[in-house]
């Protein structure tokens, strides 16, 4: 456990004059304010979310104080998805060149050049822009001399893959792909393959690369990538549907979604159709669906 982190709430909660009693009721716990300052228990995303908020400071002072290379990567993915997910500009490029000048202090350090492409690339999300050919290369050249992937890869990879051409990707997705096939991933890199895959599929399809997209969901097919998971599914069913033009398909996913009260997919499969300009399938009953071929 990182001792720093339990210091600098003690420390900033005292700067603000707030009693650990008073932080408590503001968190709903005074025994985890205790346990956190004392470094006996590791603070939730959610609960370093509130205690932000309470100690009147942003997440990114938080990180800079709180972290150190590799420690909380959770953490930092955590909060990109809900900037994202809140479409918040402001904080992402706070968080982006806060990251940034990290990188410029400690050159040597690839983590903290890693997390500053990560919050780059979810800050292009917002627009589905690509990064610059540079940034894809130095991204591609890590990716090239990975000959097993570990959890860290894998998340590096899912939050940097829509600023990527997708041309580049495929043999790497590829091997992940293998890698689940003949060997028992935990259940936390099955869940950021599942990531990876999602994403890679929304990039196909933004960038028009079809044979890319009939590829990649071919492999998900023959692999049986994780049937038993009803989020994934229902994202697979989604893109399958968009990319097929089949209003059908699309439907059926927001239903399924709604069903399992998903509320944050159904938000970005609105976020999607809205920002494609992509005709809403509820809209066209009366049309024909045709499949690519």
């Amino acid at each position: 456990m990182n001792n720093k982190k339990g210091s600098v709430i003690k420390e900033i909660r005292k700067i603000r004059g707030i009693s650990q009693q008073r932080l408590g009721v503001l968190i709903g716990s005074q025994s985890m304010v205790s346990r956190i300052e004392n470094n006996k228990t590791e603070p939730t995303d959610h609960t370093i979310l509130l205690l932000c908020d309470a100690l009147n400071i942003s997440f990114e002072e938080y990180f800079s104080a709180a972290f150190g290379k590799k420690n909380n990567l959770k953490t930092l993915t955590t909060v990109l998805s809900q900037y994202y997910q809140d479409n918040d500009r402001q904080k992402l490029n706070q968080l982006t060149q806060l990251l940034q000048n990290d990188t410029i202090k400690n050159p040597s350090d690839p983590f903290m050049r890693h997390y500053y492409l990560m919050s780059l690339s979810t800050l292009y999300h917002l627009d589905f822009l690509v990064a610059s050919i540079d940034d894809q290369n130095e991204l591609i050249d890590y990716f090239f001399n990975i000959s097993y992937w570990q959890f860290y890869d894998l998340c590096l990879l899912a939050n940097v893959v829509n600023m990527i051409h997708v041309e580049r990707i495929t043999p790497y997705i590829f091997d992940i792909l293998k890698q689940y096939a003949t060997n028992n991933m935990p259940t936390a890199s099955v869940e950021t393959v599942s990531k990876i895959l999602i994403n890679a599929l929304e990039t196909s399809i933004i960038q028009k690369k079809d044979d890319f997209t009939r590829y990649l969901l071919d492999k998900i097919k023959k692999y049986k990538f994780n049937t038993d998971d009803f989020k994934f599914q229902t994202w697979l069913l989604f893109w399958t549907g968009v990319f097929e033009n089949n209003n059908n398909k699309v439907r059926h996913a927001y239903s399924i979604a709604t069903y399992l009260h998903q509320n944050i997919t159904l938000k970005n499969f609105d976020k999607f159709l809205t920002i494609t300009q992509t005709p809403s399938p509820f809209f066209e009953d009366t049309k024909k669906d045709t499949p690519k071929s």
